[in-house]
C-alpha cells in the first residue's frame, strides 16, 4: 500500500504552496507587528531593526523555500 510518485510529487507540490503563502503572509504582517514591538521599552533602539531583519529573514526563506519546492517539483 505505497505511495505512488505521482502522490509524492502532488504533496511537495503542496508543501511547497504552504511555505510560500506563508512567506508571503510573514512580509504582509511585518508592519503590525513592529508597530505593536515598538510600544515595548525593552526594543527600543536596536530592537526594532534586529526585529525587523529577523522577521524578513524567516519571510525570505520561507518564500525562497516555498519558489524551490515548488520548482523542483514542476520541472
Amino acid at each position: 500500500m505505497g505511495r505512488g510518485i505521482g502522490q509524492v510529487m502532488n504533496y511537495q507540490l503542496i508543501w511547497g504552496a504552504i511555505l510560500l503563502l506563508t512567506g508571503i503572509g510573514v512580509f504582509y504582517r511585518i508592519p503590525a507587528v513592529i508597530s505593536k514591538i515598538k510600544t515595548i521599552e525593552q526594543f527600543s533602539g536596536f530592537g526594532i531593526y534586529f526585529a525587523y531583519f529577523s522577521f524578513c529573514f524567516i519571510g525570505a526563506i520561507l518564500v525562497g523555500g516555498g519558489i524551490r519546492k515548488i520548482y523542483n517539483n514542476i520541472k
